[in-house]
């Protein structure tokens, strides 16, 4: 069985998320990617959504509500796969707003804004990714599974 991805205390204190609560934990020196995601990660995600909704930025909500289900649904040993490929949407979506950005013209203000507030969202969710990542030391899968045995030539 593969252990669990874990962080430092101290480096995930230095990322600057979560230091209020994070700097109470005094009796750890390792916190599991479970845990971190569960206590910390998914209820600021959710605090983002309840904060645009209020604004009215509700566009800015819909990457960020894929992201809190599909981590809330997550299995502990998915969790680290998630987490990598979630960055790969958040970087798709940027890289789709960022064009779409450049491609609108000045008149469509509406088309502006909904791209804008998209990207917006996706560079938050993907900046939290990035710091998950890098604290947990999380590399693609394929890296992490054993490779496969060669079958025996022997004659």
């Amino acid at each position: 069985m593969e252990a669990m991805p874990n962080a430092l205390l101290k480096d995930l204190l230095s990322t600057g998320y979560f230091f209020e609560e994070l700097k109470t934990l005094t009796s750890t020196q390792e916190i599991e990617l479970p845990f971190y995601s569960r206590t910390y990660a998914i209820p600021y995600l959710v605090n983002l959504v309840e904060i645009h909704g209020r604004s009215g930025e509700i566009h800015k909500n819909e990457i960020l509500s894929m992201a809190i289900d599909s981590l809330s649904h997550a299995k502990d040993e998915e969790l680290a796969d998630l987490i990598l490929e979630l960055k790969k949407v958040a970087a798709s979506e940027i890289d789709f707003n960022e064009t779409a950005l450049h491609q609108l013209g000045s008149g469509d203000k509406v088309g502006l804004r909904l791209s804008r507030q998209k990207s917006e969202s996706a560079k938050s969710l993907a900046k939290l990714l990035v710091s998950i990542i890098k604290m947990f030391k999380l590399t693609d899968g394929t890296a992490r599974r054993k490779a496969p045995k060669p079958a025996d030539t022997t004659v």
